[in-house]
């Protein structure tokens, strides 16, 4: 996905700014100055609002400032990285040396959170996150990006699919709903579940104390349920999950299945307030 936006003039390197407030400010008017923001005043608004809900510093020195506002012209990304970093008012996770900037119009929902997706995970990534903070110019970090950035997502293919996903290890949820966006699906069913072996092992008295809770695992399990325009979506996000350590090839993780439907009535897609 990244390659298809990369702007150059929005790598910035070691800024001179001081704190967050001035951060944010001098990227309101960078974007500005490049075309790709109509209203710097609404738009830093917009930026702070979306701050003062939750700080956007969510791991240790990595910060993903976002909002999206109907000045915006078109999505962007911009990409600052300091040196030693700067106070980004979040004591617990320390000062902020890696900053993935967003900007979507109200029209660009499902691309901006595919965007926020994509960047979170590999912001996890140890060593991701060491060769950003190696690079020394702009074209440093684009090849970086580059480098890292997953093969283009298949467009519909003219069919709609109902995709079954069961998920037995219901404690990575957060990681495969994040992989679930970067694919682009943004308009899933999850349902709490309890599969039929955990079924047995805790509450059928004649099976007790099998294999499940000899292991200790959760009774709880996951079936998401979602529309997709292209049965290959499938195996990209299972190609995605088991990078993530979700390996649904091996027994008692979990699995997924594809139907075709020949009809829907209504409007699947479900807005986001971001």
């Amino acid at each position: 996905m990244w390659k298809n936006m990369i702007d150059k003039n929005l790598i910035v390197i070691d800024p001179d700014v001081k704190n967050k407030k001035d951060l944010f400010e001098g990227l309101v008017n960078h974007v500005y100055n490049h075309d790709y923001i109509k209203n710097q005043k609404k738009f830093l608004q917009a930026l702070n609002k979306r701050e003062n809900m939750a700080n956007t510093e969510l791991m240790p020195g990595i910060a993903l400032p976002h909002a999206r506002c109907n000045v915006v012209e078109k999505l962007f990304m911009c990409i600052v990285i300091f040196k030693d970093g700067i106070e980004y008012e979040n004591p617990e996770m320390g000062p902020a040396r890696i900053i993935f900037f967003f900007g979507c119009s109200e029209d660009q929902n499902k691309e901006y959170l595919q965007l926020l997706a994509q960047s979170n995970r590999l912001l996890k990534k140890e060593k991701f996150c060491e060769e950003l903070l190696k690079s020394k110019t702009k074209d440093d970090v684009i090849n970086i990006l580059e480098k890292y950035d997953e093969k283009e997502l298949k467009e519909s293919d003219g069919k709609n699919y109902l995709m079954i996903l069961t998920l037995n290890e219901s404690n990575v949820e957060s990681e495969v709903m994040n992989a679930m966006v970067e694919v682009g699906i943004t308009n899933a069913s999850i349902l709490d579940a309890v599969s039929m072996a955990k079924k047995l092992a805790y509450e059928v008295p004649v099976f007790a104390g099998l294999s499940y809770m000899a292991q200790g695992k959760s009774k709880h399990s996951n079936v998401i349920f979602a529309h997709v325009e292209n049965k290959d979506v499938a195996h990209q996000l299972a190609d995605l999950l088991k990078e993530n350590g979700i390996d649904l090839d091996k027994k008692g993780v979990g699995f997924i299945q594809i139907i075709k439907v020949d009809d829907s009535i209504g409007n699947f897609e479900e807005d986001i307030d971001l």
